[in-house]
């Protein structure tokens, strides 16, 4: 493996909350090739010949910037199959900057209205019939949300992945494809949940295929990624697949209907207030 020593990433922000609310940032424009990598990738490659490894920061700070806007407007559809029963939520989500987010749920009708904000001062879950705002305790960050395999942590607040672990590159040859792999390690001292997080990308462009997670050596999950859509100045995926290794009858898939960066999104939408505007709109 190579790479920078020093190299922070945001995981969440691609794996996460490209899961679902936490595709926030600065706005960086995204080309369809990567710029900078420090390495001339051509399109096909050979696996048994393949280039040098492109610059760990290029990478990382490509793959980071993927999801990245000044705000966001998107619907998305959250379909979860557990051991007993399986159900899909439609969604509605707003975001604007690095620290507010909003997600409603528009669907079905039984739940409609049901909201969460994160904002300055916190995570908070909106129960539309009680008119009722509830804010989280940092000891249910790790709780699942709406009977998801996605946490309250994983959705609405963005691990600090980006200061508390190291990566470095490799290639790896699966199926005959060669793939550029990136694994971040906790440092010593931080206070994490995974020992380590592997991200599977295609060598050519990049674009990501595949997060694992791991406690010790085992693997405990992983996020697949799929439906790549051309969105003007970016590709994304448009699909994202949680699996949980210990139930892999079970699964969380995410996909997005509708994403637009940068939208027009109303700074009030993140108080108190306009949470409960979004949330009885259409009710």
């Amino acid at each position: 493996m190579a790479g920078s020593p020093n190299h922070r990433m945001r995981i969440a922000r691609v794996a996460l909350a490209a899961a679902v609310v936490t595709i926030a940032g600065s706005g960086v424009a995204i080309a369809d090739e990567p710029e900078g990598s420090g390495a001339v990738v051509p399109t096909e490659i050979d696996p048994n010949n393949p280039p040098p490894l492109p610059d760990v920061d290029a990478v990382m700070d490509w793959f980071d910037d993927l999801y990245r806007a000044d705000s966001s407007h998107s619907e998305l559809s959250m379909h979860i199959v557990t051991e007993n029963w399986e159900r899909t939520l439609e969604l509605e989500q707003w975001t604007r900057g690095e620290d507010e987010a909003l997600i409603v749920i528009r669907a079905p009708a039984r739940e409609a209205g049901t909201a969460t904000l994160r904002n300055d001062d916190g995570l908070w879950n909106y129960a539309p019939r009680a008119d009722s705002l509830m804010r989280v305790p940092s000891g249910l960050m790790g709780d699942g949300w709406m009977g998801s395999h996605f946490t309250n942590d994983d959705l609405m607040r963005e691990t600090e992945y980006d200061d508390d672990y190291t990566t470095t590159l490799a290639w790896d040859v699966v199926d005959g494809e060669l793939q550029l792999v990136a694994t971040s390690i906790p440092t010593e001292r931080a206070a994490v949940v995974y020992t380590q997080v592997v991200f599977r990308m295609r060598a050519s462009d990049w674009m990501p295929l595949r997060a694992e997670y791991y406690d010790g050596d085992e693997l405990v999950r992983t996020m697949t990624f799929s439906d790549l859509r051309d969105l003007g100045d970016r590709t994304v995926p448009m699909r994202m697949t949680l699996q949980p290794m210990d139930a892999p009858d079970e699964r969380t898939e995410i996909t997005y209907e509708s994403l637009e960066f940068d939208a027009r999104v109303d700074r009030s939408l993140f108080t108190h207030s306009g949470l409960r505007r979004a949330a009885q709109r259409g009710r």
